[in-house]
């Protein structure tokens, strides 16, 4: 989906999602983003956040997803703030594909020149301390493609244990089988693939999943509930220039 050209609205449409859940894409350029753009969206997606926290009344918890295949210079921006952020390490799992392993002998061969390896961990940080810290990490990180947010009643302990009681049995592999616990990486394939049973089991207790979404090129938002009631409450309004699009004027 193109980027609107107004540098003071962000795009946004629906995805293909099972009711009563669903899912939305405020649509960027790429990763990392312009500064501009950034701005623009981390604007609209820290609105969406507390309108739905507002709504059901949830914790927000924030994770850093850094890859060194896709985000390779989110990793350096995450020390500097280690004090003051606690990070906890954790191990993401994509859902709806082959569970992790390590690089087989027939991988190596078949490399042609020049090309890479596939991911063979996906490493995740949850922010253990305050709310301000939980703000702070997503303005600073937001735009590389690494933060994601869950929004839940439970605490954040109680969301990564469910998490790992979720995943960690999927796993076959010995030597990815010690993290401290285990999320759940959602793109927009797994979402339509799902069914809304899955949703809920994914989400680990939470209703919605916020997360920059490098497969998708956009922020990728998912809620167990409608977004609609949120999305007019926020401000959004039908895109002139996209059949079916959402445009959320930024002020």
């Amino acid at each position: 989906m193109p980027v609107s050209n107004n540098p003071h609205r962000v795009s946004l449409r629906m995805m293909p999602c099972p009711a009563p859940a669903e899912a939305v894409l405020l649509a960027c350029s790429g990763f990392p983003m312009p500064e501009a753009e950034r701005a623009d969206l981390l604007s609209c997606v820290s609105l969406l956040s507390r309108a739905l926290i507002l709504r059901s009344k949830a914790l927000s918890h924030v994770f850093l997803h850094i890859s060194s295949s896709q985000n390779p210079a989110a990793a350096p921006m995450l020390s500097p703030h280690a004090r003051k952020w606690m990070p906890e390490l954790g191990f993401g799992v994509w859902l709806a594909r082959n569970p992790p392993s390590l690089w087989t002998r027939e991988e190596f061969e078949n490399l042609e020149p020049g090309g890479q390896l596939r991911p063979m961990a996906e490493l995740v940080f949850r922010i253990t301390t305050d709310d301000a810290a939980k703000d702070h990490a997503r303005s600073i990180m937001f735009g590389t493609g690494a933060v994601i947010e869950m929004q839940s009643r439970d605490d954040g302990a109680t969301l990564a244990r469910r998490g790992t009681q979720l995943l960690l049995p999927t796993i076959q592999d010995d030597s990815f089988k010690s993290y401290p616990f285990y999320f759940p990486l959602l793109d927009g394939a797994a979402i339509a693939a799902a069914s809304y049973a899955q949703l809920q089991g994914w989400l680990c207790g939470g209703g919605v999943y916020i997360g920059e979404s490098i497969e998708d090129c956009g922020v990728l938002a998912l809620s167990l509930e409608s977004f609609r009631p949120v999305l007019d409450q926020i401000g959004a309004i039908p895109d002139p220039d996209t059949p079916g699009g959402l445009v959320i004027p930024v002020k």
